[in-house]
């Protein structure tokens, strides 16, 4: 065993059914580990990651979790990428805020294909500004709609 995991044994609950190893101590607002070190506070799978690879080893990285679990710092579950790598993942497991997922959403899916499907150009009751005040939205947004600038992955 290395040296972080040897000082912080007392900290990770080990035997998880899904063979994660959980840091029982203090956590940040999103559940990630949190270990002091040389006073700068850092987040302990990263500091557990860099202890079996080496220092330096994530420089310029993120160190992410395949098993979704923000207190993991079992160095089998955890690899580096770019922060591009990280939204795929997010994207791919289904952990994206987007769409009705997220907080400050003001339409739901069925609204957005309502929209949609009841635009006609021009229309003074079907257009743009019509459907905005239907739905409580500003004219821009519908715009963003209908182009598939917000909500694409509505069909």
């Amino acid at each position: 065993m290395n040296a972080f995991f040897e000082r912080h044994d007392a900290k990770i609950e080990y035997g998880a059914p899904t063979g994660c190893w959980l840091w029982n101590a203090g956590a940040d607002k999103d559940g990630y580990g949190k270990v002091s070190v040389n006073t700068i506070t850092v987040r302990a799978h990263r500091v557990a990651y860099e202890s079996v690879h080496g220092d330096g080893s994530a420089t310029g990285l993120l160190v992410r979790h395949r098993c979704d679990t923000p207190a993991c710092v079992n160095p089998e579950h955890l690899e580096t990428g770019t922060p591009a790598d990280n939204s795929r993942d997010m994207e791919q497991r289904g952990r994206s805020l987007k769409g009705e997922k997220s907080r400050r959403a003001k339409v739901t899916e069925d609204d957005v294909r309502e929209i949609r499907a009841t635009y006609v150009p021009q229309s003074r009751e079907f257009g743009q500004y019509a459907l905005a005040r239907r739905f409580g939205l500003s004219r821009p947004v519908v715009g963003f709609i209908l182009s598939r600038a917000t909500w694409r992955h509505v069909n």
